[in-house]
């Protein structure tokens, strides 16, 4: 059996006058939206009053340390929190969607794997010509670089000789 994950609710009233049925009204609200995203850690809300302006602020904290606020303005405190809600559903609804977009299309951290290979700069062509390894140690000699990508004369495959810190060089071939 699974155990439900409890979500933690922190309420702060601001400038008002403490009320419980206010509260109530908050808790009952609130918790409809773990329906819409079930991976809510922790909710907090908070309740102000500035003059006849009444606002509610909900900060939704979510796996992996996403944050989503939502902020409801009214002259009335129930219609503010109303509001407030309203809007952190469709957020909710819509970072739930996201996730599940990038899950089936794959996505990267954001980014397609297509934009992730995309990323890789071409740096520099070369042609195919066969060198010896007397040849390619004078080519990486001559160039800035640390390392040379080379077809061995007489080999199908590509070697890679580089440059060790001790001043001498290295070679690696694949095996066939």
């Amino acid at each position: 059996m699974e155990k439900e994950a409890q979500m933690e609710l922190h309420i702060v009233e601001r400038h008002a006058v403490p009320s419980s049925a206010v509260r109530e009204y908050v808790e009952k609200k609130v918790a409809v939206l773990s329906r819409y995203f079930d991976r809510i850690n922790r909710m907090d809300v908070v309740v102000e009053a500035e003059g006849a302006l009444h606002r509610t602020q909900i900060v939704a904290h979510l796996v992996n340390k996403k944050v989503v606020k939502a902020l409801g303005e009214s002259p009335d405190i129930l219609a503010s929190v109303d509001q407030a809600v309203d809007k952190m559903q469709r957020q909710l609804v819509e970072f739930k969607e996201r996730l599940r977009v990038v899950r089936k299309s794959g996505e990267i951290g954001g980014m397609s794997k297509g934009a992730a290979r995309s990323k890789v700069e071409e740096v520099d062509d070369y042609v195919r010509k066969p060198l010896t390894v007397e040849e390619a140690v004078e080519h990486l000699e001559a160039s800035a670089r640390d390392f040379l990508v080379f077809f061995e004369a007489g080999e199908e495959a590509p070697a890679v000789l580089f440059r060790r810190k001790n001043g001498g060089y290295g070679l690696i071939r694949p095996r066939p």
